[in-house]
C-alpha cells in the first residue's frame, strides 16, 4: 500500500489485517504530486520485494483550485497521470521479471470530452478550468494504458484502464467548493445511487485477477465488462506523443 496519509493508511492496513488474517501488509509513503517521492518509493519496493505481479494506479484528485506541485506541473496532471505514469515506468523491469503480471489504470467516464493540450498542458496560457483539466488527466490515463498495452505486447505484462463508477468518497470534495449546489446534490437521497467504496473497487479488482483477461490488454473496463471509449480515448498518435511527452516532463530517458 503506497499512500500519501500514512496515519490513514496504517488504519486501513490494520482493518484488511484483521479482516483477512494476512500479516503480510506493507505501507509505505508516496505522494504522486512529487516526482522525488515517486523516485524513493520505487527505489524502496525494489531493493525489498522479489515480484511485482499487480499493480494498481489508483489514486487520484478531482477538480482542485490551480495548485502547482514541487516539480512545477499543475496538480491534476501530476497526481492522476505523471506519478503514476512515472512509478509504472520505474518498476516496469520488476513487472517483466514477475510476468505474468498487470497494470490496472484508474480513469474515469471523464474521458469522454476530454484533450490533450499538448501546448498548454498547466494551463499557463490560458484560463484555469478544473473540469477541463480534470478531464485532460482522465484522457491520460486512458492513453498511458492504451501505449503502455502496446509498448508491453509479447511481455508477458497487460494493461487495463476503467471507469470505478460514482462512489460516495471524498474525491468530490473540490467539487462542491467550485460548485455549491453539488453539496446539496450530494447530501440527498441521490446519494443512495452511488457505489460505496466496496462496490466501486470491483472493477479494478476485476482487472487485477480475472483469469484470460490478456487478450483484451488495452481495453477500457466499467461494471466488470468491456466498454467502447471515446473516440479521442482511441487516438495512438496521441497516445504515442503523450508517452513521449509525460517521459520528458518526469525525466525518463527513452529507449522506443
Amino acid at each position: 500500500m503506497a499512500c500519501r496519509d500514512l496515519t490513514r493508511a496504517t488504519r486501513a492496513a490494520e482493518e484488511i489485517r484483521k479482516a483477512t488474517g494476512n500479516k503480510k501488509i506493507v505501507v509505505r509513503h508516496l505522494n504522486l504530486a512529487s516526482m522525488y517521492s515517486v523516485r524513493e518509493l520505487a527505489r524502496e519496493f525494489i531493493a525489498s520485494e522479489d515480484r511485482l505481479d499487480i499493480l494498481i494506479n489508483n489514486a487520484g484528485v478531482m477538480m482542485c483550485p490551480k495548485w502547482l506541485t514541487e516539480d512545477g506541473f499543475e496538480t491534476q496532471l501530476a497526481v492522476n497521470h505523471l506519478g503514476h505514469f512515472l512509478l509504472t515506468n520505474l518498476l516496469l523491469e520488476k513487472l517483466r521479471s514477475s510476468s505474468p503480471s498487470r497494470v490496472v489504470n484508474v480513469s474515469s467516464i471523464a474521458h469522454k470530452g476530454g484533450k490533450i493540450q499538448f501546448d498548454d498542458l498547466f494551463f499557463e496560457k490560458r484560463p484555469y478550468n478544473s473540469l477541463a483539466s480534470y478531464r485532460q488527466s482522465k484522457l491520460a490515463n486512458v492513453l498511458f494504458s492504451r501505449e503502455l498495452a502496446r509498448r508491453m505486447k509479447g511481455t508477458g505484462v497487460t494493461s487495463y484502464c476503467l471507469h470505478p463508477g460514482v462512489i460516495r468518497t471524498e474525491l468530490s470534495r473540490h467539487v462542491e467548493s467550485w460548485f455549491p449546489m453539488m453539496r446539496a446534490i450530494l447530501s440527498a437521497p441521490s446519494m443512495l445511487l452511488m457505489k460505496t467504496p466496496s462496490q466501486g473497487a470491483q472493477t479494478s479488482i476485476y482487472c487485477a485477477v480475472t483469469p484470460g483477461l490478456e487478450s483484451k490488454s488495452g481495453c477500457y473496463f466499467s461494471d466488470c465488462a468491456v466498454k467502447e471509449l471515446a473516440p479521442e480515448g482511441r487516438d495512438d498518435v496521441v497516445a504515442k506523443r503523450l508517452w513521449k511527452e509525460s517521459a520528458r516532463l518526469v525525466g525518463l530517458m527513452e529507449k522506443d
